[in-house]
């Protein structure tokens, strides 16, 4: 087994969106990082996906490409793996396991930059409020959050700022508003969806998208010298030390050799399944249950918003009023704000795009946590480098399939109200896991025996063991995930170097 010698001061598994901002922070801060990635770097992917938009202006198509198709059947499923299929992982190499009856669809990303550097990432960027860091103490459902929206504030500040996000200031209390930067204005027919709505419905509004370029920090961490990535890295195994009850290390595979590395903190960003994976097959006679798993929570609550699709409508408006290019805007939560609904617990928002005379609109609500979600290890199925395999269990409660019920309704409601002809009107509840906004599996809580980590993603088991990523997240709200994921990074990177510099660590 080829071993690192040199000691790193922080060993990151996973160079998406939150790995990305744990090793920059770090590296920018004066510490040596390793960095652990699954895929191709994103120079060779930038040139792959040239490649890509070569060969379909040629008349190629990948999803007629039978070769292809048999390597990538689930990752085939998302509407991005057309413009970059080689940036999905290889669904061969990668399998996992779901229980019957139990459908889940995994979508992943295997590259430098992660899922946030595909080149059709869907660049929507909603903050989390006190209601969803409060949400269990109002209906009994799973924990509260460790951590209140003050505390967060600064780091969503900061993220949207390095990525130039754009958006308005709407003033809603349970969607704080983004930093200020340029205006989003709405064109002809959000104009009109909009004012129908504030028309007949004064509880609920349509706002402009909030979006921007997708921010891929593991290059500015590349920048700084004091960040070494290791492209085509897949971790195999955190090492722990019982004599100082701390992770030692990581291995992993690469170019057909099993190599190591030690580092004086391990964190993980691998994404939410696969840091469940990762932590769970990190076993010792001090944690036969999986890395940091005494509460027995670790893979558990595993969580996907639960998306309806299926609407497809045309926009009454004159030649004038028709906008080419496609535009997107959003219908926030308005369900169980005020009193609570006697048929659902916690709500749903809606995405709206318009292009031409098009509209489609599709809804996202919450998962409940629940601990029979959940990731465990397969007892016989490995990848392509014998490593056990994930088993995922997932499904939708009755909950979010009355949630869905009620957004079909007003979906149809709002749509009639600013005269738009339905042309498609199908509604599918769609498999978990299409939705790809996973969250769970290592939830962050005030008491260490329910929960994974602490306030700081810190491991309440493993002093020196951090999650970074979704997995973190102890209930999901309606909104997309990720500027939530790279807030709370950024956060836990920076209070971790401060600890370093301390000596805590």
């Amino acid at each position: 087994m080829f071993t690192r010698k040199k000691q790193y001061d922080a060993i990151i598994v996973g160079s998406g969106a939150t790995g990305g901002w744990a090793a920059k922070t770090l590296a920018e801060s004066g510490l040596e990082v390793l960095v652990l990635e699954a895929g191709p770097s994103h120079r060779a992917m930038n040139a792959r996906y040239f490649y890509e938009r070569v060969r379909r202006k040629a008349g190629f198509r990948v999803e007629k490409d039978k070769h292809e198709l048999a390597r990538r059947p689930i990752q085939a499923q998302c509407y991005a793996w057309q413009y970059q299929p080689r940036a999905f992982a290889d669904d061969v190499n990668h399998p996992y396991a779901t229980h019957d009856g139990k459908p889940f669809v995994w979508i992943r990303a295997h590259q430098e930059g992660g899922r946030l550097a595909l080149p059709v990432h869907g660049l929507q960027f909603y903050r989390l409020s006190d209601r969803d860091f409060t949400a269990a103490s109002r209906d009994g459902v799973g924990i509260d959050w460790p951590i209140r929206y003050a505390d967060l504030a600064p780091y969503y500040d900061r993220v949207e700022r390095f990525m130039n996000l754009t958006g308005n200031a709407d003033d809603l209390p349970h969607l704080p508003n983004p930093v200020p930067g340029a205006r989003v204005a709405l064109n002809f027919g959000e104009q009109r969806l909009k004012s129908s709505i504030a028309k007949r419905w004064p509880d609920r509004t349509l706002i402009a998208r909030r979006t921007g370029p997708a921010p891929i920090p593991i290059l500015a961490a590349r920048k700084t010298g004091r960040a070494t990535i290791r492209t085509n890295a897949i971790a195999r195994e955190i090492t722990f030390d019982p004599k100082t009850n701390r992770a030692s290390g990581v291995t992993w595979l690469e170019g057909g050799r099993e190599r190591s590395a030690t580092g004086r903190v391990v964190i993980v960003a691998a994404s939410a399944i696969e840091s469940a994976r990762l932590l769970l097959n990190s076993k010792s006679p001090r944690f036969p249950d999986g890395l940091a798993n005494s509460s027995g929570a670790l893979g558990r609550y595993l969580m996907d918003h639960a998306r309806l699709t299926g609407f497809r409508l045309r926009m009454p408006l004159k030649d004038s009023e028709v906008s080419p290019r496609m535009s997107w805007t959003y219908v926030p939560q308005f369900r169980n704000l005020g009193a609570p609904s006697p048929q659902f617990m916690r709500g749903y928002a809606y995405y709206v795009f318009m292009q031409g005379h098009q509209c489609s609109m599709s809804a996202y609500a919450e998962m409940l946590p629940r601990a029979t979600n959940r990731v465990t290890i397969d007892p016989v199925l490995t990848d392509a480098w014998g490593i056990p395999a994930p088993r995922i269990e997932c499904a939708h409660s009755d909950n979010e399939h009355a949630l869905l019920r009620d957004a079909d309704v007003e979906c149809r409601d709002m749509m009639n109200e600013a005269g738009f002809e339905f042309e498609v009107a199908e509604p599918t509840l769609e498999a978990p896991g299409l939705a790809v906004h996973e969250c769970g599996t290592a939830r962050m809580g005030s008491d260490p025996t329910t929960s994974v980590l602490n306030s700081d993603n810190q491991a309440w088991d493993v002093k020196n063991l951090f999650v970074v990523d979704a997995a973190c997240f102890p209930s999901q709200g309606v909104q997309n995930p990720t500027l939530t994921m790279m807030a709370l990074a950024l956060r836990a990177s920076e209070r971790l170097v401060e600890s370093m510099k301390r000596r805590d660590l």
